[in-house]
């Protein structure tokens, strides 16, 4: 099955119709594809700290099974994590948007918790699909001013992978019936790829 682009109008509205653990459970699995990026960025240029931000995300999993949030401890989370966000101008290497992107998914979680502004969780999605955009764009030397561009990057077997994960992800995450934290974390399990993001790295 080919996908399309995606449509954030429609991933907004079933997101919306989900409780907010369950919003927040979709965001969870689409960083978890996103962090290991973070972790090829900091192995190319020794900056960073795959660490602290692979600990944020485990924060977040976390606070699905506790029964209350406290806002200064998320806030110092967050603020750990946006330290650590590397900036373009610093760096010349291929990963570095994909690690800002990792970096900025895992904090628009991080502000869901406190917000619950189902808009933070549009915006993990976002950065996943600019994530496979940009990475296919460079490693395939594509030309910006090619008027197939976009579906030359859409019909990318990167791309056709993360939409079906995405819609995959989605669905189970709709039609899951228990709201527990083994529930949860078992749906981490759709994404098998033998620990390596959505764009195949480290």
């Amino acid at each position: 099955m080919d996908f399309g682009p995606l449509n954030y109008a429609r991933v907004k509205d079933r997101l919306t119709k989900l409780d907010s653990q369950k919003q927040l459970v979709f965001g969870a699995l689409c960083c978890e594809r996103l962090l290991p990026n973070y972790e090829a960025f900091q192995l190319e240029t020794g900056w960073g700290n795959y660490c602290t931000i692979r600990n944020a995300l485990n924060f977040v999993w976390e606070t699905l099974n506790s029964d209350t949030i406290n806002p200064r401890e998320v806030k110092y989370v967050l603020d750990s994590c946006e330290a650590l966000v590397p900036h373009s101008d610093n760096f010349t290497s291929i990963y570095v948007t994909s690690a800002q992107d990792a970096c900025f998914a895992v904090c628009s979680l991080l502000d869901f918790i406190t917000a619950d502004n189902v808009d933070r969780i549009v915006d993990v999605v976002t950065l996943a699909i600019e994530s496979v955009d940009l990475f296919v764009q460079e490693t395939e030397g594509m030309d910006p001013n090619d008027s197939e561009l976009e579906q030359k990057i859409l019909c990318h077997s990167l791309m056709q992978r993360e939409l079906a994960q995405q819609d995959r992800e989605l669905r189970a995450v709709e039609h899951i019936v228990s709201n527990d934290m083994h529930s949860f974390v078992s749906l981490k399990g759709l994404w098998v790829n033998d620990g390596k993001s959505n764009l195949d790295l480290p």
